[in-house]
């Protein structure tokens, strides 16, 4: 099991407990935690979040991504994660 905190989602940190099988926008969904997203196929961009620690396994996207950034719905956690949304 896996916490995810999640930075900056109502001016305070949320900590969730997942196992790690599914994409992190899944998990955020799963725990009513709602960011933006529209294709869930890393085509789009629009769950683009920040990395602030810990590691995740991040497949292949269109989108190119800065360092430090994730796309939500292509990515899953392998260690403990924070994260926060991009600026």
């Amino acid at each position: 099991m896996f916490r995810i905190d999640v930075d900056n989602i109502s001016g305070k940190t949320e900590s969730l407990y997942v196992y790690g099988e599914k994409s992190i926008l899944t998990e955020l969904e799963d725990h009513n935690v709602l960011i933006n997203h529209s294709c869930r196929q890393g085509h789009c961009g629009s769950c683009i979040l920040k990395l602030l620690s810990g590691e995740v396994l991040h497949q292949d996207t269109l989108i190119p991504l800065s360092k430090g950034e994730i796309l939500a719905c292509s990515s899953a956690p392998i260690t403990d994660i924070k994260i926060s949304l991009r600026d």
